[in-house]
């Protein structure tokens, strides 16, 4: 059985997850004449939720150092097409939009620590 505080920590990541699936536009794509910066800080705030359980601080879920953009990209697109995976990265991962993931990708992909 889990303890309530690892219960309490993941409802919270997952919550955190789900207010970073919020897409400031409804088609979910990024305006061309939106300032660069402001992508980065969308990437950013996605990639927050990332890495509450993926850091290297993380313990025991798997750190994602080192993975490249386009396995992290195939990976979360594997998870939201997954019709009946039930773990917390199907529903997060349910919840971003192509464009979402390929921020979240490129973000982490090119960071040193998630």
């Amino acid at each position: 059985m889990l303890r309530p505080g690892l219960l309490l920590a993941i409802g919270a990541l997952g919550l955190l997850g789900l207010a970073a699936c919020g897409a400031d536009n409804s088609s979910g794509e990024i305006a061309a004449d939106r300032p660069v910066m402001e992508s980065t800080d969308r990437a950013k705030q996605l990639a927050l939720a990332c890495s509450g359980c993926h850091s290297s601080e993380a313990g025991a879920i798997a750190s994602l150092d080192g993975y490249s953009v386009d396995l992290m990209e195939q990976s979360l697109l594997a998870y939201k097409s997954d019709e009946d995976g039930t773990t917390v990265m199907h529903r997060l991962a349910r919840g971003y939009s192509d464009t979402d993931i390929k921020l979240i990708s490129a973000y982490l992909g090119q960071e040193d620590a998630p």
